[in-house]
């Protein structure tokens, strides 16, 4: 998907014309951007899914390799803090983006009142 849109405009006769013109051009760069983040967000979703089902693939073979209870337990322990860390951190980076898709002219986004 290209960084930039180039649009061309022809030359408005009339102030009015000039007007609907700046418009037209403010929602067809409002779409690009949408459309821009709403790849973003769907190429990092399926990104982190594959990396998770990886992660889980690899901890299903760990656990059958090992011998005790014991091992099982800290097996599914080190999964399961491992795995609670990297959605923690997914969910924030998405929120980020979401963020920035819904406020990209500023990096302050406005806050909740309590």
């Amino acid at each position: 998907m290209p960084d930039e849109t180039k649009v061309v405009r022809p030359r408005p006769s009339k102030p009015r014309e000039a007007e609907s013109w700046n418009g037209a051009l403010a929602s067809q760069q409002a779409v690009v951007r949408w459309t821009q983040a709403v790849f973003a967000l769907t190429q990092e979703i399926t990104e982190f899914t594959q990396h998770r089902l990886q992660e889980d693939m690899a901890a299903w073979f760990e656990l059958a390799a090992c011998r005790s209870g014991e091992q099982a337990m800290e097996c599914q322990q080190r999964f399961a803090s491992k795995a609670a860390q990297q959605y923690s951190d997914e969910i924030t980076k998405l929120t980020r983006m979401v963020t920035s898709l819904a406020w990209p002219e500023s990096r302050e986004q406005p806050r909740a009142e309590v």
